[in-house]
């Protein structure tokens, strides 16, 4: 269709045959009046074009972070775990009693036990873990980089730690606490063969069915009365325990160790000489020697490494503490929903502990009519679907792993060291559960 002008209007053309013929009469005002109303005119004639249709505008979605993540990983580490039908869990793999693989590829330890605690909650099979051993210094980038679903490598929560980014803690395994071991047999003739020297772990070696004792745990009795030797020191208390080391030579590894162990001797006034060592091989290579008379450092390493010394009596763990180590699992810090799913698991096996519920008698606990076991064990109640698990998950932890009472029983039992703070809340220990309900 053509847009040229159509003809002028007969009223356009006689205002514009007037302005031509009365231009020199009209004043300015009314000409440029006249102007305005022909420029109006013309405009008007022009055909104007058929508007397109109106098309609603697609609103666009902001791009938050949130909105990345879920781009980037539309489901979360509970859904991989599922997805991927295992479970990867980063260990030390060298420290006995805790994460410790043998020549056989066997792996075992209470940092163990909880990676299949995991997987038989969330996988119903506790054998469904790829433990990856770590080193320290990348045990965090490996969780903040997701090359492992969880962190339980006796790794020690503290504040700086929990807000580093991306970084998350579920609740205490462990709690631990700086030591001294001391040597009360006779001083080496010779050195002896470090006992941290260990086959190295290979991070694919298939997980085994939970591994026995080395040695014959103590029953439950004598588990809580010698639980009940380890409690809480005033400073009186710590200047009487180490008075005998007045003078001695203690051997312990830079930094925190040292600073720990050089202050609680200084605040009893206590003088003694510290042998102070780059690394923990170097440490305890030295007191294996016979070249320092105690050693201090984390508890759970000295009852570790004396398990492993020619003759272990020779050797005794001083019952205080020069500082807290809690010990807890690590995840990544941007999932409530795998953090939820963590934290219950751990709870599940403190309450079981707390309920007298364990994997030797759980299964007579299938018909009870007390509410709160029932509850707990998915029979009245599936409190598992709010966490994305099956029903009968707490049953598959306690058939598969045990209570928190079997778990230290297997594994730190035989290591000869008290629960003392890792009681339950009802036997005056720091271990209690939140509600299940």
């Amino acid at each position: 269709m053509s847009l040229m002008p159509k003809p002028l209007p007969k009223t356009a053309a006689n205002l514009t045959s007037q302005l031509k013929n009365n231009s020199t009469k009209i004043p300015l005002r009314q000409w440029c009046f006249f102007a305005s109303l022909t420029i109006a005119l013309l405009s008007g004639c022009q055909e104007q074009p058929k508007p397109s249709p109106t098309v609603a505008p697609i609103a666009t979605p902001k791009t938050t972070a949130a909105t990345n993540a879920k781009d980037k990983d539309p489901e979360g580490v509970l859904e991989r775990v599922k997805a991927r039908g295992k479970l990867v869990c980063g260990v030390n793999g060298k420290l006995t009693g805790f994460s410790y693989v043998d020549e056989k590829g066997v792996w075992s330890g209470l940092d163990v036990d909880y990676c299949k605690a995991i997987a038989a909650a969330v996988l119903g099979d506790a054998k469904a873990v790829e433990f990856k051993p770590l080193l320290a210094k990348d045990r965090f980038t490996s969780v903040q980089n997701g090359d492992v679903d969880i962190l339980i490598r006796n790794t020690t929560r503290t504040l700086t730690r929990d807000v580093a980014p991306n970084i998350s803690f579920a609740p205490t395994t462990f709690f631990d606490g700086q030591g001294v071991m001391v040597r009360i047999g006779a001083k080496p003739n010779s050195p002896s063969i470090s006992p941290t020297a260990s086959p190295s772990p290979t991070p694919t070696a298939s997980p085994s069915a939970s591994p026995r004792p080395t040695s014959t745990p103590e029953s439950r009795t004598d588990q809580d009365s010698k639980s009940d030797q380890q409690t809480s020191k005033t400073s009186e208390e710590v200047a009487i325990a180490l008075k005998d080391l007045s003078g001695k030579k203690i051997c312990v590894e830079t930094g925190i160790n040292a600073t720990n162990l050089e202050s609680t001797f200084k605040e009893v006034n206590i003088a003694i000489e510290a042998i102070i060592l780059p690394d923990l091989d170097g440490v305890l290579n030295t007191y294996a020697k016979g070249d320092c008379e105690a050693i201090s450092s984390e508890k759970s390493q000295l009852a570790a490494w004396r398990s492993k010394l020619p003759r272990p009596a020779d050797h005794k763990i001083l019952d205080l503490s020069l500082s807290k180590e809690p010990l807890s699992p690590m995840l990544i810090g941007n999932d409530d929903r795998w953090r939820d799913v963590v934290t219950w698991v751990i709870y599940a096996t403190f309450y079981a502990e707390e309920l007298g519920v364990n994997m030797d008698n759980y299964t007579i606990f299938k018909d009870t009519k007390n509410p709160e076991v029932s509850r707990f064990l998915g029979t009245s109640e599936s409190l598992g679907i709010e966490l994305g698990l099956a029903p009968d998950w707490t049953t598959q932890i306690l058939k598969q792993v045990g209570s928190y009472s079997d778990i230290y029983s297997r594994n730190i039992a035989p290591l000869d060291i008290p629960r003392g703070l890792n009681r339950t809340w009802k036997q005056g220990g720091l271990l209690y559960s939140m509600p299940f309900r």
